[in-house]
């Protein structure tokens, strides 16, 4: 029987249980606490969410019919629910992916009432680098990505969508006649041969590499989503682009001390690989990360 490392090099994710009952529910409870599920829109329209990355206000939840997105560690009043992000039997097993010494690059909600409708193109995680700067050597499997992206839903979801073994190879013929001539998204509605849904219970997380073909789409949500999302990378190696998405300038001395102390370490072990490693545009370059 192949280990977790071994099949998600083969395929670019796994998919584990990760949370008990009463874990999920001591989540869900926070996370609502967060939400003001009572403020519901009439707005009626299917929403892009195309541009979730650059992260929603948490009080603006509800004044839109869509899905949102929510960075957490950069904004005060979220830290009932920061344990998530050090819980150790996620850190277990992205260790035994990609390694040891984790750098959290992610922390984030996405959240959405029942009867949304969200959908994004299809894409790898790329849209931090220029087009002309998108080369297929970043998809080989030779190339070693160090960075682990993780949904662990506390409400059942179905709306990853996913190319298994996209994340090592260039796009086929098939795939870019999909993405028509672009590398960052398709268009919304666009058919992706070799697509499969990944189906989750609540606490059962899908950790997936960012560079696998990917897409998240709903249409008519019938419950609510209540996601974590999480990024990391081992500090063992260079890091990708995806270490970026933290707005490092907000992590001031005043806020740090908010923060329980084992996510005050690790924001202080972030802010250190940003140090380290300050610019993000050497990420993609020819040579960047491979070992001499």
């Amino acid at each position: 029987m192949s280990t977790l490392r071994e099949q998600f090099q083969k395929d670019g994710y796994v998919i584990v249980d990760v949370l008990s009952e009463s874990e999920i529910s001591d989540f869900r409870t926070i996370m609502d606490n967060m939400l003001s599920e009572s403020k519901r829109s009439s707005d009626s329209e299917t929403h892009s969410a195309a541009l979730q990355h650059l992260g929603d206000e948490i009080s603006d939840f509800g004044n839109e019919n869509r899905q949102y997105y929510f960075h957490l560690l950069t904004k005060p009043g979220t830290q009932p629910i920061h344990h998530a992000f050090y819980h150790q039997s996620v850190l277990n097993i992205v260790e035994k992916l990609i390694g040891p010494r984790l750098i959290v690059n992610n922390a984030s909600i996405l959240a959405s009432n029942p009867g949304v409708s969200y959908k994004l193109g299809w894409h790898r995680d790329v849209i931090q680098i220029p087009e002309d700067e998108i080369e297929d050597r970043l998809f080989s499997a030779d190339r070693f990505h160090n960075s682990v992206q993780i949904n662990l839903p506390l409400v059942q979801e179905d709306s990853l969508e996913i190319v298994p073994g996209s994340h090592n190879r260039p796009n086929s013929e098939a795939e870019n006649q999909v993405f028509a001539g672009t590398k960052h998204y398709t268009r919304e509605d666009a058919k992706m041969p070799g697509a499969m849904k990944v189906s989750l219970k609540a606490g059962r997380a899908v950790f997936y590499n960012n560079n696998l073909i990917h897409r998240g789409y709903c249409v008519d949500s019938k419950v609510p989503r209540r996601t974590l999302h999480m990024g990391y990378h081992s500090a063992t190696k260079p890091p990708t682009w995806h270490f970026y998405l933290l707005n490092g300038d907000l992590l001031t001395p005043e806020y740090l001390v908010t923060l329980s102390p084992r996510m005050r370490q690790m924001m202080e072990e972030y802010l250190e690989c940003r140090r380290q490693y300050p610019r993000m545009e050497d990420t993609w370059k020819e040579g960047y990360g491979v070992e001499a």
